[in-house]
């Protein structure tokens, strides 16, 4: 069984009007959403007293070409785009999933990673129950498949009260979709509501392009039910509990740093705002002589922004990136991200020859592109190259989403022990600077948040300092 987790978006839209179909604000908010994963989309509405759906391998744009939208009609409904670099990639897998519920179907997709996948699979396998995917979604679906409950909601809640990991999850049953978040937060999901439609999702953008208000996060332990008829009844994940306390979150500090889009907001932060602060954090932790600040676009532009205005460099976009190139990072093998690089950066050679160059980037995972960066500075006549990095070393595998278990071997800092030096050389830099774990709390904490709840200790902060909150017995089998 392969393993593997992965960073997804997910949306859900209801619409008052059972004569509205909802398919155009799916695939509004799942363009959206691209950016957490291109491999695959699907779509599942409901009306009319039956679903219909697509799911197929591609881009949102590709896969419902060919006005597919239009054969989507139902005033509910729910999206998902999927980035997977382990298990099987192929049409199987691809989101949201059909479960059964006492005979009525059901469908569901998921972001997160579970960690007992194995042992649930096992025993629904035993019970009787035919798999046909092999993703870690499909688990909770059996779980629900097989309880006895006569309440689906009930029936929902018994199942996940079986499975360890992080989760965000929609499901469309009928005419009523679903939003849960697990009790540690870890993976984002937002609501936003407008007169006549609500909207689940796993950023704010998704309702910015839809017009539609962003209301608030869901808290952690939450599930919001949504239909045509109710503006959204709460209820806790766990029978019988209450809503978590703020105390428990834990959620993803890589969201900030790298995955979600600069323009989203969680906790009432804006992310590009907290990146800004990361720059101006990591200029007084590690600051450098230089003559120009350039970052690597587009992910370091913000934290490029905040470290030219602490330090008073001026900043020049002196490597253009083709936007035709997709984020080379979630790229499913090393060699499609090696030649990814090749084309996805042009230095402006007259803005860096003969200078000092700070180079500022959010992260070094495998550090393909900080090699790349480099040797396309020097080409272009750069006197020295400095390397800042917006967050700490990512040393540590993740178990909770996003699937860098199954690479550990290719982490650089992870290699090297964390030894700053010997990184530095093996990319090539003249000095390497990475902003620190409470410089990066910090930067995330001195943005304001309206009605903030995160506090420092509310960070899933695992792929820096090795501290996981969930026990990791197993990996995930899945590729949510």
């Amino acid at each position: 069984m392969k393993k593997g987790g992965s960073m997804c978006g997910l949306i859900g839209v209801v619409a008052e009007d059972g004569s509205v179909s909802v398919s155009e604000e799916l695939y509004a908010g799942l363009w959206s959403l691209q950016h957490r994963g291109k491999e695959s989309a699907g779509i599942v509405t409901y009306g009319g007293l039956q679903y219909r759906d697509r799911r197929e391998m591609g881009t949102v744009d590709v896969v419902f070409r060919n006005n597919h939208l239009s054969e989507l009609s139902g005033n509910a409904g729910i999206g998902h785009v999927r980035y997977s670099t382990a298990g099987a990639s192929c049409p199987e897998n691809v989101q949201p999933i059909e479960g059964v519920y006492r005979s009525t179907p059901f469908w569901i997709a998921h972001n997160g990673n579970l960690t007992n996948t194995r042992e649930l699979r096992d025993e629904c396998m035993r019970r009787g129950y035919f798999f046909r995917t092999t993703t870690d979604t499909e688990v909770i679906a059996a779980l629900i498949y097989f309880n006895e409950r006569y309440d689906f909601l009930d029936a929902v809640r018994s199942a996940l009260s079986r499975i360890r990991g992080t989760y965000s999850l929609v499901l469309l049953y009928k005419d009523s979709v679903y939003g849960i978040r697990d009790s540690s937060g870890n993976r984002p999901l937002v609501y936003g509501e407008r007169r006549g439609i609500r909207v689940i999702a796993s950023e704010s953008v998704a309702c910015d392009v839809l017009g539609i208000p962003y209301v608030a996060d869901f808290s952690a332990g939450m599930i919001r039910k949504i239909t045509p008829g109710h503006a959204g009844a709460l209820f806790p994940v766990s029978a019988g509990s209450v809503l978590q306390l703020p105390e428990a979150k834990k959620f993803c500090i890589f969201e900030y740093v790298y995955f979600s889009r600069p323009d989203a907001r969680f906790d009432g932060r804006r992310v590009k705002a907290a990146q800004r602060q990361m720059g101006r954090n990591l200029w007084r932790e590690s600051p450098v002589d230089a003559d120009v600040v350039v970052p690597v676009l587009d992910s370091g532009k913000y934290a490029a922004e905040g470290f030219s205005r602490e330090s008073g460099i001026p900043m020049e976009e002196s490597l253009f990136r083709s936007h035709y190139v997709g984020r080379t990072f979630i790229e499913p093998l090393q060699e499609r991200r090696e030649k990814g690089m090749q084309i996805k950066f042009n230095p402006i050679a007259e803005e860096v020859s003969g200078k000092r160059v700070a180079v500022v980037d959010d992260s070094i995972v495998r550090a393909t592109a900080a090699k790349k960066v480099t040797h396309l500075l020097r080409k272009a006549g750069a006197q020295e190259v400095h390397l800042r990095i917006s967050s700490p070393p990512y040393r540590h595998p993740c178990y909770y989403g996003i699937d860098t278990y199954r690479i550990e071997g290719e982490l650089i800092a992870k290699r090297h022990n964390g030894n700053i030096e010997e990184i530095r050389k093996e990319i090539g830099v003249d000095s390497l600077g990475y902003l620190s774990l409470a410089g990066l709390v910090r930067s995330i904490l001195e943005v304001s948040g309206k009605k903030s709840q995160l506090r420092e200790n509310n960070f899933c902060h695992a792929c820096f300092s090795g501290e996981y909150h969930i026990r990791v017995f197993e990996n995930g089998d899945g590729n949510e």
